[in-house]
């Protein structure tokens, strides 16, 4: 009678008693794939909740800017107009005060006050996008959504600066800010 062939490298099984318990799945990394990292053909989990999905693409910015300025030149002209045409008589110094002063006004309610609260403008949302702070991610302050927004107003009165404010996030990186997102320290992302 043979014995059959003992293969060191197929060891045999042990008999599993009722002390003994399976051995628990282990992972070990296939070749050529790093510990830690998913393997190779799976999907990747998206980002976690409130961490932004990505930078904002530029044209989707610019689209942004276009509606919201549109969006805010018609609330703005719809009280411009009617009150121009009832200090057109008198005019003078008051006139112009109240016109800058609804500028002003109309400004933080349309830019600012929305950035704050829900992190867009209505151009924005439609557009997909949010402003952020840089460092963190989290929601943008009443403070810092007006700053960023006054910036951007003062900078459209200044020639050079006006033209390279919006320009800017086409060469920075890595965040591509425009220099009122550098003011403010905030960042465009998609929503």
């Amino acid at each position: 009678m043979s014995i059959p062939p003992q293969h060191p490298q197929h060891p045999q099984p042990s008999p599993a008693g009722p002390h003994r318990s399976a051995p628990l799945p282990q992972f070990q990394p296939s070749h050529g794939q790093a510990y830690g990292y998913p393997a190779p053909g799976s999907v990747p989990a998206g980002p976690a909740y409130g961490v932004p999905a990505g930078l904002a693409h530029i044209g989707a910015r610019f689209g942004a800017r276009v509606l919201d300025v549109i969006f805010w030149y018609i609330g703005y002209f719809a009280l411009a107009i009617p009150v121009m045409m009832w200090i057109d008589a008198d005019g003078g110094a008051p006139a112009v005060a109240l016109l800058i002063a609804w500028l002003a006004i109309s400004f933080v309610l349309y830019f600012a006050l929305p950035v704050w609260k829900f992190g867009s403008t209505l151009g924005k949302r439609i557009c997909g996008i949010r402003v952020v702070r840089r460092e963190t991610a989290a929601p943008v302050g009443f403070w810092r959504a007006a700053g960023r927004e006054a910036f951007w107003l003062v900078a459209v009165f200044v020639p050079v600066l006006g033209f390279l404010n919006p320009l800017w996030c086409c060469w920075d990186r890595p965040y591509q800010q425009c220099l009122h997102d550098k003011v403010a320290d905030t960042m465009a992302v998609v929503r």
